[in-house]
């Protein structure tokens, strides 16, 4: 249901954006140009990243943010910056995580998001999590638009999950660590080399 809203409400954004051209004045070409202008620019406005304090800080919490490390990663000077920097708490988990289920969220206190290297797009402007299952979709899209570098730092997102927190996780939050989506991974590798390929790059 939520995915059909955000689905409905960029149809209804595009209308309104295609509509607001003065009738008579507009070909068919000038219309896509918007559509295509459009979503050109919602890739940016939805793109996050745990190193940036816009997307680790969040607004529904009165308390301080955190963001989660693996036990194995090791602390760099720019991400323990980040508590000065975002006025967030930044710190590991309590120990190496092997797979789903290893840990429960109520073991881990407070809740709050986890490290992943690269950046990545979510699914809806109110959101700081890259979610697995819409994932797929928006690597496809991010594909078709020729944005192949962002689309390939999801992917290996999803691999630094498996690496370090056990599985691909429903989103990057602790309190999905139990839980996993399929985001169709090889799906999405094998899309990332198609699109290398036609684009005359290769790795």
């Amino acid at each position: 249901m939520r995915k059909l809203k955000i689905l409905l409400l960029l149809v209804l954004v595009c209308r309104v954006r295609i509509t607001a051209i003065p009738a008579g004045t507009a070909s068919q070409g000038d219309r896509l140009q918007v559509i295509s202008q459009y979503i050109a620019t919602s890739w940016d406005t939805l793109t996050r990243s745990t190193t940036r304090c816009d997307s680790v800080v969040d607004p529904k919490r009165k308390e301080p943010s955190v963001l989660y490390l693996p036990a194995d990663y090791a602390v760099s000077a720019p991400l323990l910056g980040m508590q000065t920097q975002c006025r967030v708490v930044v710190k590991s988990l309590p120990f190496v995580i092997h797979g789903p289920g290893e840990v429960g969220a109520q073991n881990i206190s407070p809740p709050g998001l986890l490290f992943l290297e690269n950046e990545y797009v979510v699914p809806g402007g109110r959101f700081n999590e890259m979610y697995g299952w819409d994932s797929y979709f928006i690597v496809l899209g991010l594909l078709r638009d020729h944005r192949i570098e962002l689309a390939k730092g999801m992917v290996q997102n999803f691999f630094f999950e498996i690496d370090h927190y056990g599985a691909i996780l429903n989103a990057n939050r602790t309190y999905y660590l139990t839980r996993s989506q399929p985001p169709f991974l090889s799906s999405m590798v094998m899309a990332i080399y198609q699109a290398e390929k036609a684009a005359g790059r290769s790795g």
